[in-house]
């Protein structure tokens, strides 16, 4: 395939028309008196896609140009890395991001070394992060949940209620699954229920790609500690999960291969509903961990050298679940249908092992070991004696439950994050208010020094778009909020009145502002110190005298003959 190179000043100016494509379609929706974007669904005649979400609309953009669309992925990047582990703040890190990068150019078009330019962004970033740490507001309490949610929902009324609520009954490593309700209200409810941290093999399994989820209903469990590579070996429990109108899922030690192909080959197809994933645990712990899923569904887990083999296994020996949900990173199974009484045994086993871990005398075992061992047994009670909220989300539609749900589920890992490391003022306002912090650091030369200043620049750009979003005169509000020197004071864009970040309702979880910036520093560094950009450009000459019209007409292709 030929290749397209792309050097310096040019390879830049490319990324750049992609990033700003990316921003000035997600920064609308900024705030929570953004307007909504329309989304094309890539299915002729199907609904649009109607949504306030971020990394929804980054994630439906790309370009025609290769090496803008280079700068505009970047982007989406970034946006879904803090999508995906706090949920809220990725037009917060797009907002940065095309401060940060629209100002960079400048400088390292200017002469400025870019190396240079990201260290000194580096070392800025390094501050605001421990100042943000140690300005946060902690002891979360239900009210701030509360008013945490209504401005990651745009102020849906009675979501807060229902995460507060959540939080209440199931603590703050509560499994809280979303899915679509049948009620215009939403329901909260709280079932036997449990997580781990593997993830789906293959994305190609995801059965809602809104939210790049796979969710099985009432699906068969297969447990199997070894590795499947021929399909043919799964080919009769698919007969029988398929002939009783249900799907599988497969925990395996990987599935690879034929295997893993013909499952998304038929998936794809529609032939069953499947997805594979590796089982929790690690070395001698895992076989212990799949024993323990075998108890929670009511299944048999195949471990070592058992007589079974693959293609003879029954329906009576796979584990079963009300539901399960799968992502890139964790499984959540609801429901499994294991016996109480044997799943209460299991525990007080455990329990007792445990006391005996504790017991232990100074010198008697190795303290590490100990200390692991005991870690190990408190994660399998927590899997085995957990409960997970089930969060049913309401509306008239499926276009607006579904539209719903992203920013529902949003809501709950902001309120989340803001329980583990505090909160801080909303609208922009806490970042504004580390600016003045960057004043007093001196780098070691004038390069780093403008690195530096683009990132307090930066800091500022969230309140300004804001403010923008619902006309207001921002340096009107920016003068207000200097003057009054309290690191409190915010401004509620919304009702547009000033006050205690508190008492206004405008807060934000530290952790998800620290990590949009976080992740808005990394990508903007790394685009401006790549100088030479290489892409394979596709030879379209196959694609001569071929007619789509005529084609679909005569049922016949030209690239056959």
């Amino acid at each position: 395939m030929p290749t397209k190179i792309i050097y310096d000043a040019e390879a830049r100016y490319k990324f750049m028309l992609g990033v700003n494509k990316i921003a000035n379609a997600v920064s609308v929706t900024y705030g929570s008196a953004g307007p909504a974007v329309m989304i094309q669904n890539v299915a002729d005649g199907l609904m649009p896609i109607f949504t306030r979400d971020g990394v929804t609309v980054a994630r439906s953009i790309s370009c025609d140009d290769r090496a803008e669309d280079l700068g505009a992925r970047m982007l989406r990047d970034v946006s879904g890395a803090v999508s995906r582990e706090v949920g809220d703040g990725t037009t917060t890190a797009i907002v940065l991001a095309q401060s940060l990068s629209r100002d960079s150019m400048k400088f390292v078009e200017a002469g400025y070394h870019p190396v240079q330019l990201k260290q000194g962004m580096d070392i800025a970033l390094a501050v605001v992060e421990k100042k943000l740490q140690e300005n946060a507001v902690t002891g979360v309490n239900s009210d701030w949940i509360e008013k945490i949610a209504a401005i990651a929902t745009k102020d849906e009324p009675g979501v807060g209620v229902l995460l507060a609520e959540a939080f209440e009954k199931l603590g703050l490593g509560s499994q809280l699954t979303f899915r679509l309700g049948n009620a215009r209200e939403d329901v909260l409810g709280i079932v036997d229920g449990f997580e781990y941290g593997q993830g789906y093999l293959s994305p190609n399994f995801v059965t809602d790609k809104d939210r790049d989820i796979a969710v099985l209903d009432n699906p068969y469990i297969l447990l199997y500690d070894k590795e499947i590579s021929d399909l043919m070996d799964l080919v009769p429990i698919l007969q029988d999960v398929s002939a009783m109108g249900r799907s599988l899922v497969i925990i395996a030690e990987d599935v690879i291969g034929k295997a893993l192909s013909g499952l998304l080959l038929n998936q794809a197809q529609g032939n069953f509903k499947v997805v594979a994933l590796k089982p929790p645990g690690f070395g001698d712990k895992r076989e212990n961990r799949l024993k323990d899923l075998a108890i929670m569904t009511g299944g048999e887990a195949f471990i070592g050298d058992f007589s079974t083999k693959l293609e003879h296994i029954e329906l009576e020996q796979l584990g079963e679940a009300k539901q399960v949900i799968v992502t890139a990173e964790k499984i959540t199974i609801i429901g499994g249908h294991g016996d109480p009484e044997k799943i209460k045994q299991r525990v007080n086993y455990l329990e007792n092992e445990a006391k005996i871990i504790q017991q232990k005398k100074p010198g008697d075992g190795s303290p590490t070991g100990n200390k692991h061992d005991f870690e190990e047994l408190e994660d399998r009670l927590a899997i085995l004696s957990g409960k997970t909220g089930v969060f049913e989300v309401g509306g008239i539609s499926d276009v607006e439950i579904k539209e719903r749900m992203v920013r529902i589920e949003n809501a709950y890992m902001s309120a989340r994050a803001a329980l583990e490391e505090g909160v801080m003022p909303g609208g922009g306002v806490g970042l504004f208010n580390m600016a003045p912090f960057l004043d007093e650091i001196i780098a070691v030369n004038l390069e780093q020094q403008q690195g530096i200043l683009l990132v307090q620049r930066a800091l500022k750009s969230p309140l300004q778009r804001l403010l923008s979003n619902v006309g207001v005169n921002s340096e009107v509000v920016l003068a207000r909020l200097e003057g009054e020197n309290n690191p409190r004071f915010a401004f509620n864009t919304q009702y547009k009145h000033y006050g205690d970040f508190l008492d206004i309702g405008v807060i934000d979880a530290v952790k998800v502002t620290r990590l949009a910036l976080r992740n808005a520093v990394s990508v903007i560094g790394t685009m401006i110190t790549t100088e030479v950009v290489v892409m394979h450009v596709p030879d379209m000459s196959i694609m001569d005298g071929y007619s789509p019209e005529w084609a679909a007409a005569t049922r016949e292709d030209p690239r056959a003959e």
